[in-house]
Order: C-alpha cells, then sequence, then structure tokens
C-alpha cells in the first residue's frame, strides 16, 4: 500500500458496503448510464458510516488515470457549491467514487421544466461557477475534464467533478455547454454549439436577436440585459475564451435580473392596491 493509499484509508469503502447500498447495482437504482462511467444511486448504511446516507456511486469502467490522487483532490473540494465526497471504492478491480445524493438530481434532467425559472437557472449556474472558480484557485495546473450539475432540496448547485486526461474540451467549454443548454431548455448537440456560436457571431455583427434559440418560456422572463450578458458569456465559453470574469459576469445578469423581478412585483402590488383601494 502506498503512503497516498494510507492517506486516503479513513475514505475507504467495501466493495461490500457499496454492492448493499446500491441492491447490488440494481438496475431500478441506475440514473445515468455513460460511455466511461456509470452512476447509481443507493444508501449507505452504518457502520460504514456514522448514520444512513443517501449516496450516488460513480462506476468508472476501464483504465483510470491516477485514481487515487483525483479522490485526494475531490477530498479537498471544500465548497458550499461542491458535492460532498462520502468515500471511494479500490477492490477487485472495481474503481468506484462514492458521493451524498442530490435530492432533485442532476441540472439535466430539468432544463425543459418550465417551472424552472430564468432567476432559478441564473442562481444555479451561478453557484457552479463559484465553484469552479474555487476548484481552480486551489488546484496546481489547467485540467480537462467533465463535470457534473447537482441539485440539492434548496435547488442549491452541487458541483460534481471529474478529470479525464483523454477529454479535449477544458471545463471552461464544458460550462459553456451548460449555459448554452439553459437558454435551449434541452440538451445540446454538437451541431447546437456551432449553430450557437455562429447565431452569436451574426448577433455581433448585424444585432440579430437570439429569440429563436432561447426557449420562449424562459424568453417572456428575461430582462434583455440580463439575457445579453448570459448569452455573451456562453459564447465565449464555448471559445474559452474570458475564464476570470466569470462569476462576475453571472453576478451581474443575476442581480439585473432580480432587480428586474422585484420591481415588476412591487408594480404589480402597487397597482392592485391602487385599484382595491
Amino acid at each position: 500500500m502506498s503512503s497516498l493509499e494510507e492517506e486516503l484509508a479513513p475514505l475507504r469503502i467495501p466493495l461490500v458496503a457499496v454492492s448493499i447500498a446500491t441492491d447490488n447495482f440494481a438496475e431500478v437504482n441506475l440514473l445515468k448510464r455513460g460511455r466511461k462511467e456509470d452512476v447509481y444511486k443507493g444508501v449507505l448504511l452504518w457502520p460504514w458510516c456514522e448514520v444512513d446516507v443517501e449516496i450516488e456511486v460513480i462506476v468508472i469502467r476501464g483504465r483510470v488515470f491516477k485514481f487515487h490522487e483525483e479522490i485526494k483532490r475531490l477530498s479537498r473540494f471544500n465548497h458550499r457549491n461542491a458535492a460532498s465526497l462520502i468515500g471511494y471504492c479500490d477492490e477487485e478491480d472495481e474503481r468506484m467514487i462514492v458521493m451524498e445524493h442530490a435530492v432533485n438530481g442532476s441540472l439535466d434532467k430539468h432544463l425543459s421544466d418550465p417551472t424552472l425559472t430564468w432567476s432559478q437557472r441564473l442562481h444555479i449556474c451561478f453557484g457552479a461557477a463559484l465553484a469552479l472558480s474555487y476548484w481552480h484557485d486551489n488546484t496546481p495546473y489547467f485540467y480537462k475534464g467533465r463535470f457534473r450539475i447537482l441539485l440539492d432540496k434548496d435547488w442549491e448547485a452541487k458541483v460534481v467533478i471529474r478529470i479525464d486526461s483523454e477529454s479535449e474540451n477544458s471545463d471552461v467549454y464544458c460550462l459553456g455547454v451548460v449555459l448554452m443548454e439553459v437558454l435551449y431548455g434541452r440538451k445540446a448537440t454538437i451541431k447546437d454549439v456551432f449553430e450557437c456560436l455562429d447565431k452569436m457571431r451574426r448577433k455581433y455583427h448585424d444585432g440579430r436577436h437570439l429569440d429563436d434559440i432561447v426557449h420562449p418560456n424562459l424568453r417572456k422572463q428575461m430582462h434583455p440585459e440580463s439575457l445579453s450578458i448570459f448569452s455573451e458569456l456562453a459564447h465565449d465559453c464555448l471559445k474559452e475564451q474570458g475564464y476570470y470574469n466569470i462569476v462576475e459576469r453571472l453576478r451581474e445578469a443575476f442581480e439585473i435580473q432580480w432587480k428586474h423581478e422585484n420591481l415588476v412585483s412591487t408594480f404589480i402590488i402597487l397597482y392592485f392596491s391602487f385599484r382595491i383601494g
């Protein structure tokens, strides 16, 4: 056992415990099947944790690049918008990462939900950007990888980061895809990415609007300046530009939208108060 494995020993969870937690990786507990990993939900029981806790298990297929180093970095990813690492399993050629379960699941499951408002989407993206910024500030090198945005009971973003040495894209580009999907109200394809970039280019050159790519239910809610800041940021992330002011730009977009909605609400209250009076 290496010194790193000894350091991580308190986080190690036996394969039998993960198997029991997921009911032997039952299909009913499968949350996501991917090219490189599958994600299961389950309940990790005492004595493998202090109290019974709902978990998500990332089962990794194939070769794992510096698995224990990734676990060490994830264990230090302590941010309010980061998903909590419960532990890991490295047994019988199985490699698994065990995270705390987020009650409302993955953001991509809610993209087309009309009840998820524009303000909520901005707040979620802002939280995810804060977590990614924290990761960059505390990671000594620029990395390529993937991340998922989970949502807790209060609809706060909880980011799960996976380092992937074979990935062609940075996390900045991946964030751009997420921002675009939030605008579209659905999962994006490669064709969508090129279409979004083309429409943003035409917007810069001839001032055309983005109404034909923005989800219509969302468009009704948006303050124009909030949309403009957000869409331009999505464009810059897809072009892998402007990383250092992502958080500030999302904060500005959210604050503009929040002020707009509260001003409208105040006007409606005053209007009806006047009518009733």
